[in-house]
């Protein structure tokens, strides 16, 4: 059974952490505050841009945020994307004036769960 991670953000300084065992607390805190707990946004409004979409080419998984290629501004931008798998996760961060897409190799018949973040729109996740 693939485990679902828990995402956390500090509201003061915007640090985000992911949990990496299931039985995670609750009630971490950052910069003297308890830090939010992020669910991976379905809003279909806002898909068109923040979905991360995954195309498969034997053991190469490519990801593009958006069907629409996601902004990279200063202001508005996808901060990394993120693999997982049972056995496996890799994670690339991204910096202004990055295209939003990124290649991993994947067994290609293993399932993944990918995550994209984007600082004005959060965690977004998409199954493939």
């Amino acid at each position: 059974m693939l485990y679902e991670p828990k995402f956390y953000k500090c509201g003061v300084c915007d640090a985000i952490l992911e949990s990496i065992t299931p039985h995670c607390c609750d009630d971490l805190t950052c910069c003297g505050k308890p830090m939010e707990l992020l669910k991976a946004n379905e809003l279909i409004a806002l898909e068109e841009k923040h979905l991360p979409i995954v195309k498969r080419e034997g053991n190469n998984l490519t990801v593009c945020v958006g069907r629409v290629l996601h902004p990279m501004s200063k202001e508005h931008s996808i901060q990394w994307i993120e693999v997982k798998s049972k056995y496996l996760e890799q994670r690339i961060t991204l910096k202004k004036g990055d295209d939003p897409i990124a290649t991993f190799e994947v067994p290609e018949n293993v399932p993944v769960t990918v995550y994209s973040y984007c600082n004005l729109h959060g965690l977004w996740k998409t199954m493939s």
